[in-house]
């Protein structure tokens, strides 16, 4: 799939891109790459809010709530 405009997080070492919001606050809160552990880069500095429709229970959900189950090997 390609994506148009600018990734919000990228991971440094794998250099693999995300692209929504929910997103990446859920790696902020993560803290390291999901794929393959390395340090995330954030587009804008600080930590990415929430979107605005997201409930105060998905803030503390597991992080595959926000990210999706790993599929496949990686």
């Amino acid at each position: 799939m390609i994506r148009s405009g600018s990734a919000r997080v990228h991971c440094g070492d794998c250099e693999f891109a995300w692209y929504g919001r929910a997103t990446a606050h859920g790696l902020s809160v993560l803290g390291y790459c999901p794929r393959c552990g390395g340090e995330l880069i954030f587009s804008e500095p600080g930590r990415p809010e929430p979107p605005p429709e997201t409930r105060t229970e998905d803030l503390e959900a597991e992080p595959s709530r926000v990210l999706g189950l790993r599929t496949g090997r990686f």
